[in-house]
């Protein structure tokens, strides 16, 4: 007889669970540098020492608060790596040290939990994935979130009592004309001659922009012009709490306009601007701003909506006409750049450049309807409309095939391209500027799809754009170096529409 021998099958060697451990300090400072060496030592040893385990790493955050966990980067590494099943366990001291933001921590311990990774509170002795895990997690979040609250609250005490006794810690090491030497501001010479020529020019009668113009080369502009102005630093001074945190989870900051007192610290570094000037500064910054912005269209454009005058903003770069109660309404209607309404009033009235004495003399009102068609009405009775034909909105258009071919720049002759952005607006533009042709000009136009179209349709006498009818009625479209769209009819006509 044949004698058969059984082989039993080997058994299947357990899978080692990939195991991390994760730290954090939140203050710089000697004893907790060596808290987190002693952690970083202990996870590594004890992970490494169980034969199941197979070492993943510590994951390590230095000087960052765990009210958020945006700006840890360890944190943000260690979650990467979960994702990427290079982690099984992750290893923490406790709920405080992994999260004190109670929403942070429940996001995170769901999104471990959905691709199957543990997390093991040693102080708690909290396991994520076990039943009462999750709940026995928020409840004690919310006490760490509380206590991360009421820390935060004495260390507001305690700082506003600071600035009560006029101490105050400096946040701005580097302001323009000085540098922090660890007690006091000192005065940088190149800088401080720059902000001496911006305060006399403005004692000269200059505005922040025109300011902003003659000293390019510094780096300063519009904004940091009228800062620097109105900065008691540069009078020696200083004031505490101009600013202050609203909560400690958002951790958002806040300017102070009475919420908190301020309290001012006089001479306590050296000025690079006398009091006297800075005084006489302020007094001619209040005189212009007390001086109201009159221009031929105030109190001209009316919305035909609610009755109210347009308002005038000035801007870095342009001037805007919108109407103020559409936030609140939370209408579409649209503004106006005060270039672009000079331009119209000048198509309107029939001269070539914009004159403010004919425009007052001729112009009644102005009335403004919600998509942006202004009825110009005069002082002798007759009106004159001008179509808006820009749409208000984003429209989801397709009309490639309608234009290609069919746009073509004046400046290089070349057709113009269609690209769609990542909002959905579609934009036509001429490939020469973007080949950068030598005979190019830079000034060359894009166009929406929807706003070519509305201008189609306004040329053809339609309501709205038809395909069919361009494409058996235009030839092309020529982009002129201003921006006028020049149509070219089938039957050699030609019409022109006037970008203002």
């Amino acid at each position: 007889m044949k004698k058969i021998k059984v082989i039993k099958p080997l058994a299947k060697t357990a899978v080692r669970k990939k195991v991390a451990a994760y730290c954090r300090v939140s203050m710089e400072s000697e004893r907790l540098m060596h808290s987190l060496s002693a952690q970083i030592s202990y996870y590594s040893e004890f992970i490494q020492n169980n034969p199941d385990w197979e070492y993943a790493g510590v994951y390590a955050d230095k000087f960052i608060s765990g009210t958020s966990t945006k700006k840890r980067a360890e944190f943000q590494r260690l979650i990467e790596d979960c994702d990427n099943g290079k982690v099984d366990i992750i290893l923490c001291k406790s709920i405080s040290r992994f999260a004190r933001n109670t929403v942070d921590l429940l996001e995170t311990i769901r999104h471990l939990k959905d691709i199957g990774v543990e997390v093991r509170f040693e102080k708690e002795n909290i396991n994520s994935l076990s039943e009462s895990g999750e709940l026995m997690l928020t409840l004690l979040a919310s006490f760490a979130q509380e206590e991360s609250i009421s820390i935060s609250e004495n260390c507001k005490w305690g700082i506003r009592r600071r600035y009560q006794n006029g101490i105050g810690g400096v946040r701005n090491k580097v302001v323009f004309g000085y540098r922090y030497d660890g007690e006091k501001y000192v005065i940088f010479p190149e800088e401080a001659k720059v902000i001496k020529y911006i305060f006399k020019r403005y004692l000269d009668g200059l505005g922040y922009r025109s300011i902003a113009d003659e000293i390019k080369g510094s780096g300063i502009e519009y904004v940091a012009v009228k800062y620097i102005l109105s900065n008691e630093i540069y009078a020696g001074d200083r004031v505490l709490q101009k600013v202050f945190v609203t909560d400690p989870i958002s951790k958002r900051k806040i300017k102070n306009r009475g919420e908190l007192p301020k309290y001012l610290i006089q001479d306590c570094h050296e000025a690079i601007i006398d009091r006297e000037t800075f005084d006489k500064v302020q007094a001619e910054i209040k005189r212009r701003a007390a001086i109201p912005t009159i221009t031929a269209f105030t109190h001209k454009i009316k919305c035909m909506v609610c009755g109210r005058y347009y308002t005038r903003r000035a801007y870095k770069n342009y001037i805007k006409w919108f109407c103020r109660k559409k936030k609140t309404d939370k209408r579409n209607s649209i503004y106006f750049d005060e270039e672009q309404l000079k331009n119209i009033s000048s198509w309107v009235l029939e001269i070539d450049e914009f004159n403010p004495d004919i425009f007052e003399e001729k112009i009644k009102i102005i009335k403004a309807d919600m998509q942006g068609n202004l009825t110009f009405v005069f002082y002798d009775g007759s009106v004159k409309e001008w179509v808006n034909l820009v749409p208000l909105r984003n429209e989801y258009s397709n009309y490639e095939e309608c234009f290609k071919d069919k746009i073509k720049c004046s400046c290089c002759g070349e057709f113009y391209h269609r690209k769609k952005l990542c909002n959905k607006n579609i934009y036509w533009y001429c490939i020469g500027k973007r080949r950068q042709v030598s005979k190019h000009k830079k000034h060359s136009c894009s166009y929406n799809e929807s706003y070519i179209a509305n201008i189609s349709a306004y040329i053809l006498g339609l309501e709205n754009f038809e395909e069919d009818v361009f494409n058996k009625t235009i030839e092309f479209i020529t982009v002129a170096e201003s921006g006028d769209l020049h149509f070219t009819f089938k039957d050699g006509r030609e019409k022109i529409w006037r970008k203002l």
